[in-house]
């Protein structure tokens, strides 16, 4: 567990680097507010296609094989990106990145591999732990490397620097990362008639109670990414920072929040009241953090920007981990791969469908019309996890 953990440290730290930085370098060369969020959604719109295909193809071979190969192809990509001087150049490295960061769904499926079902959702809170982390220290030292203000911020050094990271995570992987998927399983896999990514979806989609969970992992992360890829831009434009580095304390404070929770409480809450009571917490309590954060954002006070941002935290992390330990209970062994990859697709198809509207209604509508809508979306949560009843409809539907 500490291993894979490390990985995923690695690689998130990597990629937390660049969330701070990313729009104000998409708009350095030139790009607007929306076209500086559509180019954050090229990411996820890659990592939508890449995400059920890297997770299936862990099924077949292994995690770790699936892992290395995401690994190497997210150095080239910072690499990439690094040496980037056109929007071009920009939007194909973040492609790249993004199908290489389906690899998700594989470290997904190795924690359900080495855990049973009643430490699931410890186990996937040690992810949102690792998320958390990777979003303190990776925000962190990307605002500190790119510089103080905008006009002399430097995003060659914050690239080259995920590069590293990433590279760590290959050597980390390659060396001292164990095999989790039996070789009887795989080998039971490949010997199965063969399913069509369209067949197995549609056998999948057969469950209500996963249904349900996917429909919340989408709009979930519609709302989520309608606040989180605007957010550097967002800042700016209220007066809450002055430059890339202003952003540290507000991440700071949000990521403390996000390993509390996902690293220590989650464990005894989800074993008190249960995964889905948690979701739904977790729905209204994100909603309240985005109305805080459009009545903070009004003012223009960093305090309360970032006191609004903690509750945003608090509330992501029960939806996040509730809703992954719910999907993971869906599947048995053989399938947890394509189902981890499903629900992490549906999700980053909310993102890039969240990511390519936020722009367009900060320049076209209102400054805080992202958050108002983010908050009604969390609402909805609680219609759309109706169906998944309880835990034991989850378990009897993985049989």
């Amino acid at each position: 567990m500490l291993i894979i953990f490390f990985v995923i440290l690695l690689d998130l730290i990597g990629f937390g680097i660049m969330i701070p930085i990313f729009p104000y370098f998409a708009q350095n060369l030139g790009a607007g507010p929306a076209l500086a969020t559509a180019l954050m959604a090229c990411y996820s719109a890659a990592l939508f296609i890449s995400t059920p295909f890297l997770g299936r193809l862990s099924d077949y071979y292994g995690r770790k094989p699936v892992l290395l190969l995401s690994m190497a192809g997210a150095v080239i990509a910072y690499c990439l990106m690094a040496s980037a001087t056109t929007l071009w150049m920009l939007a194909l490295s973040r492609l790249i990145a993004g199908a290489m960061a389906g690899n998700l769904s594989a470290a997904q499926a190795y924690i359900t591999d080495i855990t049973s079902a009643e430490n699931r959702a410890k186990g996937m809170g040690m992810v949102g732990a690792a998320f958390g982390i990777g979003f303190i220290v990776g925000p962190a030292l990307g605002s500190a490397l790119a510089g103080a203000d905008f006009e002399t911020a430097n995003f060659v050094r914050p690239a080259l620097f995920s590069a590293a990271m990433s590279s760590l995570a290959f050597l980390a992987i390659l060396f001292f990362l164990p095999e989790s998927l039996p070789v009887d399983s795989r080998r039971a896999l490949r010997e199965q008639p063969s399913v069509s990514r369209l067949q197995g979806l549609r056998r999948l989609l057969d469950k209500p109670a996963l249904l349900a969970i996917i429909s919340c992992g989408l709009v979930y992360n519609i709302g989520a990414s309608l606040v989180e890829s605007l957010f550097p831009i967002w800042a700016a434009e209220l007066g809450v920072i002055n430059g890339p580095r202003g952003l540290m304390p507000i991440l700071l404070a949000s990521g403390v929040v996000l390993v509390a929770v996902q690293g220590g409480l989650i464990g005894p809450l989800a074993r008190r009241y249960g995964e889905l009571t948690l979701l739904r917490s977790g729905a209204c309590i994100y909603a309240l953090g985005l109305l805080c954060m459009a009545l903070a954002g009004e003012g223009g006070s960093l305090p309360a920007v970032t006191l609004a941002m903690m509750v945003q935290s608090a509330g992501a992390a029960c939806v996040l981990t509730s809703a992954q330990s719910l999907a993971s209970m869906a599947a048995i062994h053989t399938d947890r791969g394509m189902v981890m990859g499903i629900y992490s697709s549906a999700g980053t198809l909310g993102r890039t469908l969240g990511t390519l509207l936020t722009g367009v209604l900060f320049a076209n509508v209102h400054v805080h019309s992202s958050y108002l809508l983010g908050a009604c979306l969390s609402v909805s949560l609680l219609y759309f996890s109706r169906s998944a009843a309880s835990i034991t409809a989850l378990r009897q539907s993985a049989v």
